[in-house]
């Protein structure tokens, strides 16, 4: 086989990646991360939190609220890039072979809802500025005008992923540094418009009837971002060339510094009395303004497709590795196109977000677990062999989901994410996801070590 064709393997199907073949160091990573970060989840998360916090709160919930379950997780970077393999791949170590099956189907069919909220953040930035300009018609409405800019921001952002690893590493470098100059310009002109007291001293527009629910949703919203990069671990670690720069590039480019844009919505939704942060760039009144935000929105959902699509392609092929890299781009993108037809989707965040909570806190608190007890050694043969490989009971690590069930219990009676309900009265008292973290994590550790799995 040509080496041309070897690498394609590599970078766009299963094969682990040797040391020399790896091409994300530490600066590489945080450029990924920031722009993966610095889009639609924490524009929409920092509007929420600020809709119903003061900034004095809002602030630190934000930041603690994505780093610290971040932390939680983050040695899940090291397990990929020490194998150099795939997410999903590696998972197999803990889960059973067939178990992780169940995991992959979440994976792929939750992420679809990330890419629309990239898309739609984009299209509802564009709208408002081609209003700004003076533009009349279909395009200036949030339907079908957001949806339309969100087609066009996921098929820019799809192709980009197609391109593969090299084009978005030489894309990410120069995209992060713009949206970061861009970001924290954008936080000096909010507080030279409205000034540090009026910003620190305005009450949140829609808080919750008391103060106890608006902390301990706007926590639970954080929480389930900060839980979610579990799933997104290995797709790049796994290039990285080092565990170390795996380790440190994500957990800073995915915390404290993409967060800063979490933090600047969360000042805008106080201030300007909206969610969407797109509604400060028509609230300042100027041209130039305007236009440079339609710029920081437009990189940064754009980026932040890409980033999406790629790995999801990668973990597609990685279980069926003979499709083609452009059909499991497709596969990973056409269920975002029907998202996007309606604006609906765009207002149920928070309801995603609680969702999300529970689903990568639990499987990022058994991988954790697992880590505990075995510092993730993995026989990489064994992960590669469906039919020799981790059995554990007919492909199934059953005190995984056992653990799974506990904190599923938890979570749903503590918070019901659709209705925002709780059955057993603790919440507003704790939140729900992170408590579900720690039940899954013990109640997996004590059980594997009493069956003496694997």
């Amino acid at each position: 086989m040509p080496e041309e064709e070897i690498k394609k393997d590599v970078f766009f199907n299963l094969l682990p990646l040797k040391r020399t073949e790896r091409i994300y160091g530490f600066l590489d990573f945080l450029a990924i991360q920031i722009c993966f970060g610095i889009a639609a989840w924490f524009f929409l998360v920092g509007g929420l939190t600020g809709s119903v916090l003061p900034a004095r709160e809002a602030i630190p919930v934000v930041l603690f609220g994505n780093a610290f379950p971040l932390f939680l997780i983050s040695p899940l970077a090291v397990i990929f890039a020490r194998y150099g393999i795939e997410q999903f791949i590696g998972s197999r170590g803990v889960w059973g072979h067939k178990g992780t099956d169940v995991w992959f189907w979440i994976y792929i069919t939750s992420s679809f809802g990330w890419i629309a909220y990239a898309a739609f953040l984009f299209g509802e930035s564009a709208i408002k500025v081609v209003g700004f300009l003076g533009v009349t018609g279909a395009l200036t409405q949030e339907s079908p005008g957001a949806s339309i800019f969100a087609f066009v921001a996921t098929f820019i952002g799809l192709f980009i992923a197609f391109k593969g690893p090299n084009v978005l590493k030489w894309f990410m470098r120069f995209a992060a540094v713009f949206m970061m100059a861009i970001l924290i310009g954008f936080i000096y002109l909010l507080f030279s418009k409205y000034g540090l007291q009026h910003i620190m001293t305005t009450p949140p527009p829609e808080p919750f009837e008391s103060v106890a629910w608006s902390r301990a949703s706007a926590l639970e919203w954080n929480v389930g971002l900060g839980f979610s990069w579990a799933f997104w671990y290995g797709q790049w670690t796994r290039l990285s060339k080092s565990e170390m720069h795996a380790y440190h590039g994500c957990q800073w480019g995915w915390g404290i510094l993409a967060a800063v844009a979490g933090v600047f919505s969360a000042l805008t939704a106080i201030v300007v009395g909206s969610f969407d942060p797109t509604d400060w760039i028509v609230s300042v009144g100027s041209l130039g303004v305007a236009t440079i935000g339609l710029l920081l929105f437009a990189i940064a959902n754009i980026s932040s497709i890409g980033t999406l699509i790629y790995p999801m392609s990668i973990t597609l092929r990685s279980r069926f590795p003979q499709l083609k890299w452009v059909i499991a781009i497709l596969i990973c993108s056409i269920p975002a196109f029907i998202l996007e037809t309606t604006p609906t989707v765009f207002y149920s965040y928070g309801n995603y977000l609680a969702i999300i909570a529970f689903i990568t806190g639990v499987y990022g608190a058994i991988m954790i677990g697992d880590y505990l007890l075995t510092r993730g050694n993995y026989k990489l043969r064994e992960l590669y062999n469906r039919k020799e490989g981790y059995k554990y009971w007919k492909g199934f690590n059953i005190p995984g989901f056992v653990a799974t069930v506990a904190a599923g219990i938890f979570y749903l009676t503590t918070i019901n994410p659709i209705t925002w309900e709780s059955y057993n009265g603790l919440f507003p008292k704790i939140t729900a996801g992170l408590p579900a973290y720690f039940i899954a994590l013990i109640v997996y550790v004590v059980l594997a070590k009493a069956t003496r799995i694997r």
